[in-house]
C-alpha cells in the first residue's frame, strides 16, 4: 500500500462515501453511509489537522477525519449523490429516498432532513417494500432502481411526487446512469442493459436492450457497477461480477466497443474524474482500487483521428495506463469518490481510507 494512505477505522461497514462538492478548493468535507449494522447511519466527516503528526515521525499525512454530524436511517444506505452543492440524495432499502441539507459551517458541519420520498419500490404480490438499490443524480432529477424492477424519477423539489414510474424490468436492477437529461440506463443481474426515455411513459418506451460481454460466451455477465463519460456522454463504461469493464458505444449497440479484463473479484464501483475525464477508476469486492489511465503520448495521434481511447477494441490496452491506488485491504472496497487529487473510499473492514495525491 503506497505511502500516501491513511486508514481510519470508523466501527461501521461503510457502503457508499462521496465528496462534498467545492467549487474552488479541494474538499475537506465527505458524506458516508453504512450497511449491515444494528443501526445505519448517514454522517459527515471533515479533514482537520493531525494532533499526532509531529508526535510519530512514521505519520506522513497532515490531516485526519473527523464526524460531524450523523442521521440514522431506517435501513441500508444504498446511494449517495449530490443534487447541488448542498442537497444530498439519499437511497435506502426500506425502499425511500430522503433528501438531506449539508450546512457548513466554521466549527461544527450539520446534516438537516429535508424531505422524504412515500414508499418507490414494493413487491407487488406481498406488498412489502423491496430495497432501492441504486441512485442517480442529474440537475435536479434522481432516479432509482429497486429488486421490484421499477424505474423511477424524481425532482428533489418535491419528493411527495413521483414525475415518471417505469417497469424497467421484471428481474432486480442493480445499476442506474444518466446518460443526459432524459436518458438513462438500467443494468439488471442477468447482465442485460436498457435504455429509456423518461419524457415517456412505460408502454411507449423504445426496445433498446443490449447484453454486457461475458468471458464465457454460454454464461451471462452482471453489471454491478455503471458510469458515463463525463465529456462523451456517448461512452458508457459497464463493471461486471466477473471483475472486467465492457465499454459501449450508446451510437452502435451492435456489439461493444471495448472489453478490458480487469479485477479477479466484482467491480463494485466505476466512476471517471469529474475534472480529468482521462482517468477511470475502479473498485472491487476484492478489496482494491485501480486507476486507468489514457496514455498522453499515443492518445494525441488517436485522438487528432477523432478517436476515443475507450472506443478503440483490442487497441484500448496498449493506449491506457493500469496502476493500482489501493491494495489488500482484506475486504471488499464498496464506494468510493475522487475529487482535485484526493480520493476516499469505504470498506467492509468497517474503516474509510483516504489517499493523498492519487495522481
Amino acid at each position: 500500500m503506497a505511502a500516501n494512505v491513511s486508514i481510519h477505522y470508523v466501527s461501521e461497514k461503510i457502503s457508499k462515501v462521496r465528496w462534498v462538492p467545492e467549487q474552488l478548493q479541494q474538499s475537506e468535507r465527505f458524506i458516508s453511509g453504512s450497511w449491515d449494522m444494528s443501526k445505519n447511519f448517514v454522517r459527515i466527516w471533515r479533514l482537520q489537522s493531525n494532533q499526532h503528526q509531529f508526535d510519530n515521525p512514521d505519520v506522513s499525512l497532515d490531516f485526519t477525519p473527523r464526524c460531524n454530524d450523523k442521521i440514522a436511517m431506517q435501513d441500508d444506505v444504498t446511494g449517495l449523490e449530490f443534487v447541488d452543492h448542498n442537497t444530498l440524495a439519499v437511497g435506502c432499502a426500506d425502499g425511500h429516498l430522503s433528501l438531506f441539507n449539508v450546512q457548513r459551517a466554521v466549527e461544527e458541519d450539520k446534516l438537516q432532513f429535508q424531505a422524504r420520498s412515500e414508499r418507490l419500490h414494493s413487491l407487488k404480490r406481498s406488498d412489502r417494500s423491496a430495497p432501492c438499490t441504486a441512485i442517480a443524480a442529474y440537475g435536479s432529477d434522481v432516479a432509482t432502481v429497486g429488486e421490484d424492477g421499477v424505474l423511477n424519477v424524481l425532482s428533489a423539489n418535491n419528493l411527495k411526487q413521483v414525475k415518471r414510474s417505469i417497469d424497467a424490468d421484471s428481474i432486480s436492477l442493480f445499476a442506474v446512469a444518466y446518460v443526459n437529461q432524459h436518458e438513462l440506463v438500467t443494468a439488471n443481474r442477468m447482465g442485460v442493459l436498457r435504455m429509456f426515455d423518461t419524457r415517456l411513459s412505460s408502454e411507449a418506451q423504445p426496445k433498446i436492450a443490449f447484453m454486457a460481454a461475458c468471458e464465457d460466451d454460454k454464461a451471462s455477465n452482471f453489471v454491478s457497477a455503471l458510469t458515463v463519460h463525463p465529456m462523451q456522454q456517448h461512452i458508457l463504461m459497464c463493471g461486471s461480477e466477473e471483475g472486467t469493464v465492457t465499454v459501449w458505444d450508446l451510437r452502435n449497440l451492435a456489439y461493444p466497443a471495448s472489453y478490458l479484463t480487469a479485477h479477479n473479484s466484482p467491480i463494485n464501483d466505476i466512476r471517471f474524474h469529474s475534472k480529468d475525464p482521462s482517468k477511470l477508476f475502479t473498485a472491487a469486492e476484492g478489496g482494491e482500487v485501480w486507476l486507468w489511465s489514457e496514455n498522453k503520448v499515443l492518445n494525441d495521434t488517436h485522438q487528432k483521428e477523432g478517436n476515443s481511447a475507450w472506443l478503440s477494441g483490442e487497441r484500448v490496452r496498449t493506449l491506457i495506463d493500469l496502476g493500482g491506488v489501493l491494495t489488500n485491504t482484506r475486504k471488499s472496497v464498496n464506494s468510493f469518490d475522487v475529487h482535485g487529487s484526493r480520493l476516499v473510499c469505504g470498506s467492509d473492514t468497517e474503516a474509510i481510507y483516504i489517499v493523498d495525491e492519487v495522481f
